[in-house]
């Protein structure tokens, strides 16, 4: 007597469901690192956006309080923090400080932080302002200088970096 065995045994449909679930687990771990990764990479192109804003605000020689700023127009950056701040620098020191009037503060996505910065050595701030016609770009408060901004996503520790070089040209590398 010939016996037909059609259908799965336990052990094969166990295995089955084992490699589904695994295949499962794998692409939800992969979809919630993705929307970090996207979350990092929309803050860094964000932050180089409105350095460029502060930029063409200076070139354009936008008002503020129907003044235009002696100094131009600039972002604030400190270290280890979720926010910064475009300005307008109305005494011409080319820093930001109490006498200059702040445009915008810009908060970051939770996770996600301005984790360092570089200018010829590690800071705790930095002020880029941007000064007409040429433009003239300060850095701290000086020219010929470039900083590397390094954002940081705190869940898989991945990083981006904005670099702004003494010319005005803003760059988001890795």
């Amino acid at each position: 007597m010939i016996r037909n065995n059609s259908g799965f045994s336990i052990i094969e449909l166990i295995v089955s469901v084992a490699i589904v679930a695994m295949m499962a687990g794998i692409f939800f771990a992969n979809y919630r690192g993705g929307g970090v990764r996207t979350d990092l990479i929309g803050a860094s192109q964000k932050l180089a956006s409105d350095i460029r804003l502060a930029q063409n605000f200076s070139l354009g020689t936008k008002e503020f309080d129907n003044i235009t700023p002696q100094g131009g127009w600039g972002v604030r950056l400190n270290d280890d923090s979720g926010n910064y701040i475009i300005f307008a620098d109305n005494n011409g020191n080319y820093e930001y400080d109490e006498d200059d009037e702040r445009y915008s503060v810009i908060n970051l996505p939770p996770n996600i932080v301005i984790d360092s910065l570089d200018v010829d050595g590690f800071v705790d701030f930095v002020d880029i302002v941007f000064l007409p016609p040429d433009p003239r770009v300060y850095i701290n408060a000086e020219m010929d200088k470039n900083v590397q901004i390094t954002i940081r996503e705190n869940m898989n520790q991945t990083t981006k970096i904005v670099k702004v070089n003494f010319l005005g040209l803003i760059d988001v590398i890795n």
